[in-house]
This record gives structure tokens, C-alpha cells and sequence, in this order.
């Protein structure tokens, strides 16, 4: 019984996270009785036959256990941690969606859309297309796969040496993105379909 209703509550929270899409959107999700994130929580408890508050319980539970995952990764440091997990107690950043990580993802976008020479609009349609961000640079005049993948390796490098001079990283989590950065953005060149120029961005360097 106790994993069954484990399990809804799994059921439960994802559909929240759909719902809420992105964690500033949210902030009164869990706060504010009358907003309609909160009817909705409420009515995916009650086809659950769970109450609000036990849903709402999981979805911070979810949401500090992902926050735990990423300090032990490296990803934030411990005060990150602590502020991460007090906004969550506080039902203002459900974390699951506040880090999906969609700010770094439109950057890659941005910076390869800069170095090819068209907007973010002409290259995800490209994207759209089926092409990948090596065959876009292959077939834009003037232009390498070298060069792309120059161009978004110092684009990264440079947002992490900003987010370690403002404190949002520490130098041991810098460095260990660096030595991943060559093969996240080789993986980024190679794959095809929608988002190909979003997977696998930087993770905690919100700039």
C-alpha cells in the first residue's frame, strides 16, 4: 500500500512539473491557496486520493532530493544548497522546474546562431528540419564545423569564468565542467532534431 501510494504521488508531482513548466512562473504555486497551480495540485491529489498537503509534501521532498543530487555532483556548492532548499520550504522554487537549465540552453542556441550568422529563429528551424549543428555550419558559406564548435566552447568558457567571479560556482566546479566542455559541445554538433543546439548545456551557471 505504501508503494502504491509512493508511486501516485510520483504521478502527481510529474504532473505538476508539467503544468508549471518553469520555477519562476511558480513561486506562489505552493503559497497561495487561490492560484491555479494550487487548484490544480489539489485536484491531481484528489484523483490520486491523496491530500493536497501530501502531495505538496512530496513535491518539496522531490525537490530537496534533487537539490542533494546536485551538491553531491559538484553542481552547486553547499550555501546554493541551503538557499535552494529554504526557497522550496518556502514554496517558491519548485527545483525540478526552476533548473531545468532553459537559460543555457538558449545561449548555446544564441552562440551558435552568432557564429553561423543568422538568428535563433532561422537556426531552429534548421534544427527543426532534421539537420544537425554541424550539418547547418557544413552548408552556411564561409563557415566550419571547427569554427562552430570554437565558437561554443569559448561561449561556455566565458560564462563559466563569469559565473565563478560572481560566486555562483566555485572554482572546483568550474574546472570540472571544463574538462567536459569539448565533448558536450561535440555531442551538441552531432545531434539531430528539435533542441539539438539546447541538449546537455551547463547546468548551475546562470548567468
Amino acid at each position: 500500500m505504501r508503494s502504491f501510494l509512493s508511486k501516485k504521488l510520483v504521478l502527481g508531482v510529474t504532473g505538476v512539473a508539467v503544468l508549471v513548466g518553469g520555477g519562476s512562473a511558480v513561486a506562489a504555486t505552493l503559497s497561495s491557496p487561490g492560484s491555479a497551480a494550487q487548484t490544480y495540485v489539489n485536484d491531481v491529489a484528489k484523483h490520486l486520493n491523496v491530500t493536497p498537503s501530501a502531495l505538496t509534501a512530496a513535491i518539496k521532498a522531490a525537490d530537496e532530493e534533487r537539490i542533494e543530487a546536485a551538491l553531491a555532483a559538484g553542481r552547486i556548492s553547499a550555501s546554493q544548497a541551503a538557499k535552494l532548499k529554504q526557497r522550496v520550504q518556502q514554496g517558491s522554487l519548485p527545483f525540478f522546474a526552476g533548473r531545468s537549465g532553459g537559460g543555457g540552453r538558449g545561449r548555446d542556441e544564441k552562440a551558435a546562431a552568432r557564429y553561423l550568422g543568422v538568428d535563433q529563429a532561422t537556426l531552429r528551424r534548421e534544427l527543426q528540419s532534421g539537420k544537425s549543428l554541424a550539418e547547418v555550419a557544413s552548408s552556411t558559406p564561409g563557415k566550419s564545423v571547427g569554427g562552430l564548435k570554437a565558437a561554443m566552447v569559448a561561449a561556455d568558457e566565458t560564462r563559466l569564468s563569469r559565473a565563478l567571479s560572481s560566486g555562483r560556482i566555485t572554482a572546483k566546479q568550474e574546472q570540472e565542467r571544463l574538462s567536459h566542455l569539448a565533448s558536450k559541445v561535440e555531442a551538441q554538433l552531432q545531434r539531430t532534431g528539435v533542441g539539438a543546439a539546447h541538449a546537455g548545456s551547463l547546468r548551475g551557471a546562470r548567468q
